[in-house]
Formats: structure tokens, sequence, C-alpha cells
């Protein structure tokens, strides 16, 4: 059997120390309960373009068990928020990251994230 260089091990396994150091602030998994971590905004209901949040897996899922939030209606606003703890990057790498599956044949529409600061009111969040 062939003798594996400890310089090449050493490699390794620091390179796995590295990776499993590394702090997640926030994750959601849209699990049991999620809807009590996350505050629906009022923003557009007032005009009636507001639309509703849907928990499903979507059409196209290997797994009908791990569900995410879904855009319920066609050509409606939508807006959601959650809190997490504070933190500060600084001098680190911060890395944010969401994962989107566009379901509908829409002409226009998107998903985007903010980071925004302690002081917003989650219920009027929006634009």
């Amino acid at each position: 059997m062939a003798k594996l260089n400890p310089k090449f091990i050493s490699l390794i396994l620091f390179a796995l120390v590295v990776i499993v150091s590394a702090e997640v602030i926030f994750e959601e998994k849209f699990e049991d309960g999620w809807e009590k971590r996350w505050v629906k905004s009022d923003w557009k209901k007032d005009d009636n373009t507001a639309g509703e949040w849907k928990h499903t897996a979507g059409n196209w899922s290997g797994d009908a068990n791990d569900k995410g939030i879904q855009t319920s209606e066609d050509y409606r606003f939508y807006a959601i928020s959650a809190e997490f703890p504070e933190f500060s990057n600084k001098d680190k790498t911060l890395v944010f990251q969401f994962s989107v599956k566009h379901e509908q044949k829409l002409d226009c529409g998107g998903g985007y994230m903010k980071l925004l600061s302690d002081d917003v009111d989650q219920t009027k969040f929006g634009d």
C-alpha cells in the first residue's frame, strides 16, 4: 500500500479546519415555524397589488418535503423580511447567498435580497 506524504495530510486537515470554522449568521430552510421568523409586509396592500406567499416545494422538486416560499400570483408585489443577530464582518469576507427558482412565465420580474439596519419597520418594508 502506498504511503501518503505527511505534509499532504496536514494540508488536507488544515483545509477542513478552515471550512468548518466558517460562521453561519443566518440560515433559513423554511421548515415548520418559518412564519414565526418572517414578517410579511403590508406594503402595497392598500392599493390591492400585494401578493400572497405560498409555502411549497414548487412544480419541479426532487423532494416534496424540501419547501420554500413562492409568490402565488402573477403581476403582484411581494415583500417579506426576517431579523438576524447583529454581526460584524470587519476584515472578513461576507458571503450572502440565496436560491431562486422562477416557475412563472412572466415578461418581467425578478427577486432580490437586501441587508437592512435594525431600525426598519418590517410591516412597512418594500420597494
